[in-house]
């Protein structure tokens, strides 16, 4: 069952982190107690709670949002169910395929519809034909790949170079030479400035530039993808979104999933441990795991004071700054203009990706615009009705034929959300090396999961197994 009480208000939660600087020795309202306490619904503490209570062991579950799922977020009111956050499972994803096996979640595979589209480019206010990208004064491509389009086109040049032979190379110290920044190897390979700021920063994929994302991060992902298609060249979703799933995962605990809650202190004793939340409400266990990101953590008062280096992991590690506009359309433009009804710009549409979720392979359900990095900075500042009104006027700007027959129904911003505070992670260059082994291990009687303390995944496989490996943790202990 989940309880829910009123949201609080983002100024609430400040002061509520303000005041628990000192948490006092006792807490003002009775507490509820279990063995363990998990800190966030989302799959990786949903899973660890299944694990746990399957042991035989009693959870309560605390989630800061009024809705379960984390960073898996459909939007079940739009045409097709777009997912707002995590939209693919992949053939590795093991953990997660046999989760919708085990409780009769279908899925369906839209890796062939996600193939369709061959984005048309749009640089400086229009469109560019295909036909004369090659020649044309604003490519900037590479020599010898001028032809190519500069969407997708780092994955292949990290594929080339990349020297991991395993994905799991990432966490060995050995590899960590390669943890700089990603601009070292475009320069290396004889990219301009022009080139990268086309290829890399117009759309980052990862971070905001080539200057502030890890190499060897870049090396992992690639290598990590490629062995997922080497599994099975898929590209699952749950049918009707894929935050069915954390639903069903919910619906299988004993226990409640108590909702509105914000965390502002945890503290360890010696036989117990407490996690206070804003509302006074204080939840006791043997045992504590936290499945927050790292960017909400920097409001949470730890009493012990946490490690350095785990406080520098929650300070500065950071996560993709994403603000999706998701566009319906009322006609279908790009029949009457003639181009793919997808594009890759340079403008705050970011990356407009036709989406195909409905009854047949053709049938364009909606638009999933993507601002990252600066374009997401840029939508946050112009406000959610501000932004969507923009999106759509420079989709019509570049596609007269659009005008008056889209309209923008939905909106997302994983950084203005404050129990995310962005999305995937990203390993800026060095933090690697002085991170990645430290900021999942256990400090006295708190365990952390979360896709970002994965060693051998990322996505909703990695939050999968990093639930596993925290409720195991805490099993050895108990």
């Amino acid at each position: 069952m989940v309880q829910s009480s009123h949201p609080l208000p983002r100024r609430a939660v400040i002061a509520g982190a303000a005041s628990a600087a000192a948490l006092a020795p006792r807490p003002l309202h009775a507490a509820t107690e279990s063995d363990v306490v998990i800190i966030g619904a989302g799959l990786s503490g949903l899973y660890a709670a299944m694990l746990l209570e399957e042991s035989g062991y009693s959870v309560t579950v605390i989630e800061g949002r009024n809705r379960i799922g984390g960073r898996l977020y459909t939007l079940s009111d739009l045409p097709g169910n777009p997912e707002a956050g995590g939209n693919s499972i992949l053939g590795g994803y093991g953990r997660m395929r046999d989760m919708c096996d085990r409780l009769n979640v279908p899925l369906m595979n839209y890796k062939t519809r996600g193939a369709m589209s061959k984005p048309e480019i749009a640089l400086n206010g229009s469109v560019i034909p295909k036909k004369d990208w090659p020649s044309h004064p604003l490519n900037k491509m590479p020599e010898g790949s001028r032809e190519l389009s500069p969407s997708g086109f780092m994955w292949g040049v990290i594929a080339r170079n990349n020297p991991l032979e395993s994905f799991e190379d990432w966490y060995d110290p050995k590899s960590w030479k390669y943890d700089g920044p990603v601009y070292g190897l475009l320069r290396n390979l004889g990219w301009s400035e022009e080139t990268i700021a086309l290829v890399n920063d117009t759309n980052p994929q990862y971070g905001t530039s080539a200057h502030d994302t890890s190499l060897l991060m870049w090396y992992f992902i690639q290598k990590w993808f490629a062995t997922q298609d080497e599994i099975e060249p898929v590209s699952l979703s749950a049918i009707g979104g894929n935050q069915r799933i954390p639903e069903a995962m919910a619906n299988t605990l004993k226990s409640d999933i108590h909702l509105g809650k914000t965390v502002v202190g945890v503290r360890s004793e010696a036989s117990h441990a407490e996690v206070h939340c804003d509302d006074g409400s204080v939840y006791k266990g043997k045992r504590v795991i936290c499945s927050t990101p790292l960017p909400p953590l920097r409001w949470v008062k730890f009493d012990p004071v946490l490690p350095a280096t785990k406080r520098s992991a929650i300070l500065n590690i950071g996560q993709m700054l994403i603000t999706q506009v998701h566009i319906i359309p009322k006609e279908p433009f790009w029949e009457e203009d003639g181009l793919d009804p997808s594009m890759w710009t340079d403008t705050p549409a970011g990356v407009v990706t036709a989406q195909r979720f409905g009854e047949t392979d053709d049938e364009v359900t909606n638009f999933l615009c993507w601002g990252r990095a600066h374009i997401a900075q840029y939508l946050d500042i112009l406000g959610e009705e501000e932004a969507k009104a923009r999106v759509v006027k420079e989709i019509e700007t570049l596609r007269p034929a659009a005008k008056g027959k889209i309209e923008a129904a939905g909106f997302k911003s994983w950084q203005l959300d404050p129990f995310s505070g962005g999305d995937w992670v990203v390993w800026a260059p060095g933090q690697i090396a002085t991170h990645l082994l430290d900021v999942g291990q256990p400090e006295g009687r708190i365990h952390f999961c979360g896709e970002h303390t994965a060693l051998s995944n990322r996505g909703m496989e990695g939050a999968m197994e990093s639930g596993e490996r925290a409720a195991f943790e805490v099993l050895d202990t108990l």
